[in-house]
Parts: C-alpha cells; structure tokens; sequence
C-alpha cells in the first residue's frame, strides 16, 4: 500500500494517508501551541474528496476579515451538492 507524508513548511502540521481498509485512510495532526490545543482529523476511504478538499484549503486559505460573509456549504455546492431538505446538502450521487 501506499503511504505519504506531508508536512507544514514549519513543521507543525501532518497530513499522513496510508490506505488501511479498517481504519481511516487520512489523518491531519496538529501539534498543541502556547494559546491553541492540540487537534486532528481523520477522513475513512468513503469520505469525499470535497470533504477533505474543503478541510485543507480551509487550513492553507488566509483569514477572512471578521466581518465577512461566511458560507459554511460553499466548497460543497461548488462541488455540486444540492439542497436537502432544510438543513443539509446531499452530493450529486446521493452516497453522501
């Protein structure tokens, strides 16, 4: 199986895929800072791409000034999801 490793340039954030059919394929580590904890997130080989499209871009994209709009589902209608009843998106193939 394949395995790569990522890291931040200042060395403080992983991204690790090392496929594993019973158990998640990407994690994304973050080591604790003086005024942040320590945080990760892990995506199973079923997660959608926009799904961990969206958490990376979000890690490398620059703040947004506070007074900004926010659109928590943008990455995912870009992608072509569409309205679920009202709370929700569902994914152009419906597995999702």
């Amino acid at each position: 199986m394949p395995r790569v490793l990522l890291s931040s340039p200042g060395q403080k954030a992983l991204l690790r895929l090392e496929p594993d059919p019973d158990d998640q394929w990407w994690a994304l580590h973050h080591p604790a800072e003086p005024d942040r904890p320590a945080w990760y997130a892990s995506f199973s080989a079923r997660t959608r791409v926009e799904l961990i499209a969206a958490v990376t871009d979000a890690l490398t994209d620059p703040a947004p000034a506070a007074d900004a709009p926010c659109d928590p589902y943008g990455a995912l209608r870009q992608a072509g999801w569409s309205r679920y009843f009202d709370d929700g998106l569902v994914s152009s193939d419906e597995t999702a």
